[in-house]
């Protein structure tokens, strides 16, 4: 059984029954291909992992709506390459993105990317071997026996960002639809990204 295997074999039912067709994949990543005819769109880790299928399926976006560079994408141009296509994100809105040469990682929060894995297989290696910590599981089944299921079109966001000394408690985490998490994140981002060390910062217009 490959890693890919294996991470499929302890997630959800696909999001959508309807097969992948090959239209889907027109100019999509190839390694992106395998993975959602494999499965198209799954949740994982008690919803703390979530993968986009092909199309938008009971409120989950597709790949393409997800990757609107007129959405929540806007906010990021100048640290994540057109190429790179999401596919998959974590509790709090971190998103898994591919291209043919890597697979990367966007904190939406500070706009810090890093290479995660190198293809598909060794990305779900290196999540099963590191779930807790790259999906935000723990939270995620602590936040659920609280708050109740998390659906897979919601994440959690902090009350009080954790760059500004939020803490990654239950208590400062609200659940709201994914495409709010990453419109928050964006314009926090577009706030704080030029500001010196130590300068006071404005939430205004965060949620409450």
């Amino acid at each position: 059984m490959t890693k890919l295997q294996k991470l499929i074999s302890i997630a959800s039912a696909a999001f959508s029954l309807e097969p992948a067709s090959e239209s889907n994949f027109e100019e999509l990543p190839s390694e992106l291909s395998i993975l959602l005819k494999n499965r198209n769109g799954f949740s994982a880790f008690e919803s703390a992992l979530v993968v986009f299928p092909a199309k938008e399926s009971n409120g989950v976006p597709g790949i393409r709506e997800w990757n609107d560079m007129t959405g929540w994408r806007r906010h990021y141009r100048t640290v994540l390459a057109d190429q790179y296509v999401c596919f998959a994100q974590d509790l709090f809105g971190l998103q898994f993105a591919i291209s043919n040469r890597s697979i990367i990682r966007l904190n939406p929060e500070t706009g810090n990317v890093t290479t995660y894995a190198s293809n598909i297989e060794e990305w779900a290696k290196r999540l099963l071997e590191n779930y807790a910590e790259d999906t935000g599981w723990p939270l995620a089944h602590e936040w659920q026996l609280t708050h109740g299921f998390l659906p897979a079109n919601y994440r959690l966001l902090p009350k009080l960002p954790f760059a500004l000394g939020g803490e990654y408690e239950v208590e400062n985490l609200v659940a709201l639809n994914c495409q709010q998490v990453m419109n928050y994140w964006g314009k926090l981002y577009e706030t704080i990204r030029n500001v010196p060390d130590g300068k006071a910062v404005s939430l205004s217009g965060w949620i409450n």
